[in-house]
């Protein structure tokens, strides 16, 4: 099937950092990304979002030596998005900041000064 012609689908995934420096530990540094990627159907999102996962593990000796394994525990979720990405939200985290000072409710913002970074 042309890709072009499959819908898109994003998935937010689950891996866990896992350092081989003692024989196991409960505290783990966990990191939840968000892909984008084309499918036909719900099953074929699942079935890309476990192949694109995999392809994400990765394991690396550290700067002291000890063996570093990023592994895939979980798909936490699975949106269709659609035809076209553009404008579409695919990953939002709702927490808090604390502000150097307080924000009255009629503060102007100005995101027009932004200067964004690349996040990889």
């Amino acid at each position: 099937m042309d890709p072009h012609l499959m819908d898109f689908y994003s998935a937010r995934l689950l891996f866990v950092v896992l350092v081989a420096d003692r024989p196991g530990r409960k505290r783990h540094l966990y990191d939840e990304t968000v892909i984008i990627f084309r499918a036909k159907d719900s099953a074929h999102a699942f079935e890309r979002a476990l192949e694109l996962g995999r392809e994400q593990e990765t394991d690396y000796p550290n700067d002291k030596g000890h063996q570093v394994r990023w592994a895939l525990v979980q798909i936490l979720n699975i949106n269709h998005i659609g035809r076209s990405v553009d404008g579409k939200e695919v990953a939002s985290s709702l927490h808090y900041r604390t502000s150097k000072e307080s924000i009255p409710p009629d503060h102007i913002f100005h995101p027009e000064k932004s200067k964004p970074g690349e996040s990889f």
